[in-house]
Parts: structure tokens; sequence; C-alpha cells
């Protein structure tokens, strides 16, 4: 099996070319980089000075640039809106600037992340499909990310035409209500998991809108149980961090955030049989 391991630039307390740069010399392979604000800053993945610095920065470091991650589209909620609202029409935006800038920083995957109800549902996949289309003529994979049900997400996935994967997130249905990372590793299987987020935490904090964690390993996430689900499904490929190594419970302020993510990159490689 080939692993490679990333971490996602929200977990370090520093962002863009500096959060590469750490990455890097913390020992990961590859990061998932945000949107640098998005829509509500004027899209500064597309600028083209912004560009060149990303991509001058990740050649400089040997640092893959794996994922982008449409963070707006959750925290605005627009995917839940319909096409020809503001709302609906500022989702379509965003979508259109991720994939733009995708393909101008060489970066294969987009990551949605889409938590629908049913009153919403057919407003998400609406956007979901006009995002397929845009993947389909730039060439990128998206990976959809969700909070809910095994039973939701594969109902999202069936109702697209295209071939869409999903990141998986070990401690999110744990985190959420929503069911067992292990079940839904299992239900999955390798083909439809286009990559991983690894974190953990302690189940008081098991609850929306509350990101501490602690070192991968220390909480009740069960991040050893799902590390044998994925190897029973022979999973291979990226697995990215996403603990919160600036934040309590891991950091009270007088703890080393560099060694910490250290750490962490650590016992995943034991984890998965690479020292």
């Amino acid at each position: 099996m080939e692993y490679f391991f990333g971490i996602c630039e929200w977990s370090l307390p520093v962002s863009g070319p500096l959060a590469i740069r750490l990455a890097k010399e913390a020992g990961f392979d590859g990061m998932q980089i945000g949107e640098a604000g998005g829509r509500q800053m004027g899209y500064p993945l597309n600028h083209k000075s912004v560009q060149e610095i990303y991509r001058e920065t990740a050649q400089q470091y040997d640092l893959k640039l794996h994922s982008l991650n449409l963070g707006a589209l959750l925290s605005e909620g627009t995917m839940n809106y319909a096409e020809g609202t503001t709302k609906g029409e500022w989702a379509r935006k965003s979508l259109v600037k991720g994939f733009e800038a995708c393909r101008t920083l060489d970066i294969p995957i987009v990551v949605i992340t889409a938590d629908p109800t049913e009153a919403t549902f057919d407003h998400v996949v609406s956007h979901l499909d006009f995002a397929c289309r845009l993947a389909k003529d730039s060439g990128i994979e998206i990976a959809i990310e969700s909070g809910g049900t095994l039973e939701m997400t594969e109902r999202l996935l069936g109702g697209l035409d295209s071939d869409v994967k999903t990141c998986m997130d070990i401690l999110n249905p744990f985190r959420f209500g929503t069911g067992n990372a292990q079940e839904q590793i299992a239900g999955f299987g390798k083909e439809k998991i286009s990559h991983l987020h690894v974190k953990d935490s302690k189940r008081e904090l098991f609850q929306r809108g509350q990101r501490g964690c602690v070192l991968l390993g220390e909480g009740d996430g069960g991040f050893a149980e799902s590390v044998e689900a994925l190897k029973a499904i022979d999973y291979e490929g990226w697995i990215m961090t996403e603990n919160y190594y600036y934040l309590p419970p891991m950091n009270d302020g007088d703890e080393d955030f560099m060694d910490l993510a250290i750490r962490d990159l650590m016992t995943m490689r034991k984890a998965f049989r690479q020292d």
C-alpha cells in the first residue's frame, strides 16, 4: 500500500505560503488549502500575483497542493439556496472561481462540503450537478465531505450523473451523531473514498460548531479502529490531518503547534506502517 500524508491549511495558525513552508518543514507531503477568504475577500486565489506566489512556494518547498476546500459554501450556506436567488448565485460563482483557481494552480481535487436537509436536498444536488459540469470541463475531481449519515451521503452521490467521490472524515460521524465512522468506511469502500480527513477529540466536545481537538489516538474518536477499517478495505492514498494544533484542549497557548503537528504525523505514519 502507498500512503501520502498531508495537512489541512486551517490546522495551522498561519496560512498561505507560510503554511506551505511550515507543512514541509514538519515533514508533510502535501496540503489541502482553503480559499484565502473566498467571495468575501474578492476571490484572492484567482489573482495572478497570488497564484504565482502559491505556485512558486509549493515548488520551492516541494510540497504538493493536493486539493482546494471551498469552505465558504458551507460557512455561508449558499448551496442550500436555489439557482437564481442571490445566495444561490453566490454558490455558483464560488464554484466557478474555485475550479478556475485549481486549473491554474494544477490542483487536482475540489472539496465541497454538503449537508442537505430534505428541504434543501434538491438545491444542493442542482449545485453539485453544476460543479460536475465544471469538473468535467477542467479535468478536476470532486470530493464531497459530509457530516450526514451514510444513507444521506450515498443518496447525494447517487443523485449525480458523474462519478463523484467522498472526502471521508473519521471524526464527523461521531461528532455530529450521524453514525459510526468505521461502518461508513466499510459502506463507501475504497473506490468511493477520494482521501481522508483524520482528527480526534473528546466525547464532551462532540458537538456541532466545536473545533477543539486532541492528538490522534488520545481522544474518543476511534482513530485506531478507523485505521483498521481502512486497512480492511485496502485503502491507500492521501491522509490529511485536520486537527487544530493551535486550539484548546490540545494547545493552551503554551504548546508548540509545530511539535504537535509533527507528533501527529509520526502517529499517522506508524498507524499506516510507514516509519
